[in-house]
């Protein structure tokens, strides 16, 4: 890890200024690809009067790390908010102006009203989801997160992931490092909408290899940088009831 960090690292400012230039003079094409099927679903996120009105500073305070959820089902509005909330784009140097993302959204949907339990594939500029394959995968989801109940028993599982091979022949050594900070920011934002809701989320490891071959051949050649677990807490469910 520290080879890599060194081999990835800039030393100065002429090197700075030649990886910017570098990284936003090169194309992008192929690094969001969104030919995709008729099995569409457009989003629904919530209106700007529904949406919650609690303060960035109290959904922060309130955010954490859910450790248990419950089986029971989300919103399509709710999910279809969180994700349009993750993908509306990071500032950062190593992205043209109007150039979306390197990472592509992946889902297991175990439990969302109006939406058929399955795999899934966002569609950024269609805000759609693709569904990729339909039925019942928590027991995948559950493996593929290591074995933990979490990714099994929560609604949805967000996969982040990139085109490795890409970003790297675009970005040289700092491709890996651009593709997983952008990754945790939409990852962190899709913790605040979560938690924004009334939901709870959850960031989890991973079989890496697994998840690509889980979600292919759509995500064949393509690494995952990040899970997020998002659903209903049993933890406020069981408070309520008591």
């Amino acid at each position: 890890m520290r080879a890599i960090h060194e081999a990835s690292s800039l030393e100065d400012e002429k090197e700075v200024v030649a990886w910017r230039a570098s990284a936003l003079s090169v194309a992008a094409a192929g690094l969001n690809d969104e030919t995709a099927n008729s099995r569409i679903f457009p989003l629904q996120p919530l209106s700007s009067v529904e949406m919650p009105q609690d303060s960035i500073d109290e959904v922060i305070v309130r955010r954490g790390s859910t450790r248990e959820f419950s089986p029971e089902s989300i919103s399509f509005a709710q999910l279809s908010t969180m994700l349009d909330s993750a993908t509306r784009g990071v500032h950062a140097d190593f992205l043209r102006p109007g150039e979306s993302s390197l990472n592509e959204l992946y889902l297991i949907v175990n439990a969302v009203d109006d939406l058929p339990s399955g795999t899934y594939r966002y569609r950024r500029s269609a805000q759609s989801l693709e569904l990729l394959k339909e039925g019942d995968f928590r027991g995948d989801a559950g493996y593929l997160g290591l074995g933990q109940e979490i990714p099994a028993d929560c609604s949805v599982n967000v996969y982040f992931l990139t085109d490795l091979p890409r970003a790297l022949e675009r970005y040289g050594n700092r491709g890996y490092r651009a593709a997983q900070l952008e990754a945790s920011i939409m990852g962190g934002k899709l913790y605040l909408a979560a938690y924004a809701q009334g939901l709870g989320a959850s960031g989890l490891t991973f079989f890496d290899d697994d998840v690509t071959e889980f979600f292919s051949p759509s995500a064949a050649g393509k690494s995952v940088m990040f899970l997020v677990a998002v659903g209903k807490s049993a933890k406020a469910k069981k408070a309520s009831v008591s």
